[in-house]
């Protein structure tokens, strides 16, 4: 079959038309109401929704630069979800006095640390009334946004994972094609932890996945790419790997779908040699250095010689790093060939080719 999604309807038949998902949220509730809905949650899931509020308001801060102009740079908000005024805090502002919300800023050139309420994180950076306001709107807001997600779990709305399967499957499409596209590693990430949480998604990030597994089917159908050898055992490896390989350093956009050698290393050249030529020798000495790894009496040794070798060369060790642990993995099997960039797949594949002629 030529078709990668009549393929995906083949290998799972129950399972290729996604579930229905709320596709809007327009509830807000009253303190009392997200107090108790967040309570029902479980550990994972409230410090999932913690960890979201933090980073919404770390990224309110660095979007309207509020602190852009002092000595002065937002670090994180430290919250008491069991604070109530004028009985309990676990959190004080530097003045003592007890706090909801703890924002925790740092001097960026003494490397000192404090820790303020609103009122205080005003008088301390001379940020004027109306900024302290917007602050505090701001941060306000971000609550609203996280009703969306305690809605969703009171609505017993799972984690979609018919839709993650078939995310995964776009990826895993999309590393076969000739020009991958820069698919967003970040909304990948993010439902990652979402998964882990066993937490629904935010809508926006449901159908901007959505979004992103059209584009891949666009990118197949528009570009006639009919040679898709699919093989369901690789799938389903690819499928447990991706998880964790998400979340690995070099899946950095710039990183992994970088489209020559050079966005991924410091390439030398020696005497009058091209970067073709230089680009060749690179992924001969790097087959070598694979084919060196059967004795396993002495692998780890020259596993720690080459990455110093390499770091020191090239500049780099987190992909090498990555690619060696995809090798004692899967050894040049096709799982091998979908987890390294595609770079590395045509580079290794071509020195193999070389090799074989010799």
């Amino acid at each position: 079959m030529d078709n990668y999604l009549e393929i995906y309807a083949h290998w799972y038949p129950r399972s290729y038309g996604l579930s229905d998902y709320p596709t809007e949220c327009h509830v807000t509730y009253s303190g009392a109401e997200r107090k108790m809905l967040f309570e029902k949650l479980t550990k994972a899931q409230q410090a999932l929704v913690n960890q979201q509020r933090k980073y919404e308001v770390r990224s309110l801060f660095l979007q309207k630069q509020y602190l852009q102009t002092s000595d002065w740079e937002f670090v994180a908000l430290n919250i008491d979800d069991e604070y109530e005024r004028g009985v309990h805090s676990q959190l004080k502002c530097a003045c003592g006095r007890p706090l909801k919300y703890q924002f925790v800023i740092e001097s960026k050139i003494r490397q000192q640390e404090i820790r303020l309420g609103i009122q205080h994180f005003k008088d301390h950076l001379g940020i004027s009334q109306q900024v302290a306001e917007e602050i505090k709107k701001g941060v306000a807001h971000v609550d609203l946004a996280l009703d969306e997600l305690l809605w969703l779990t009171d609505k017993d709305i799972p984690f979609p994972e018919d839709l993650w399967q078939r995310y995964v499957f776009a990826y895993y499409r999309n590393s076969t094609l000739r020009r991958p596209l820069s698919l967003n590693h970040k909304l990948a990430e993010r439902a990652v932890r979402f998964r882990e949480a066993q937490m629904p998604l935010f809508i926006g990030d449901y159908l901007s996945i959505v979004t992103e597994i059209n584009q891949v089917d666009r990118a197949v159908f528009d570009r006639q790419e009919t040679n898709f050898l699919a093989d369901k055992r690789v799938f389903e490896a690819y499928l447990d790997d991706f998880q964790q390989d998400i979340q690995a350093p070099i899946y950095l956009e710039r990183k992994f779908w970088g489209q020559k050698l050079t966005d991924f290393i410091r390439l030398e050249r020696y005497g009058n040699e091209n970067d073709e030529e230089a680009k060749g020798r690179y992924f001969d000495d790097l087959l070598s250095f694979f084919l060196a790894l059967k004795n396993k009496n002495t692998a780890e040794r020259k596993i720690r010689s080459f990455i110093l070798f390499h770091q020191k060369k090239y500049n780099d060790t987190d992909l090498i790093r990555f690619i060696i642990e995809k090798y004692q993995q899967y050894q040049f099997s096709q799982n091998f060939f979908l987890a390294i960039p595609k770079v590395y797949r045509v580079g290794i594949q071509k020195a193999i080719k070389r090799k074989q002629k010799k």
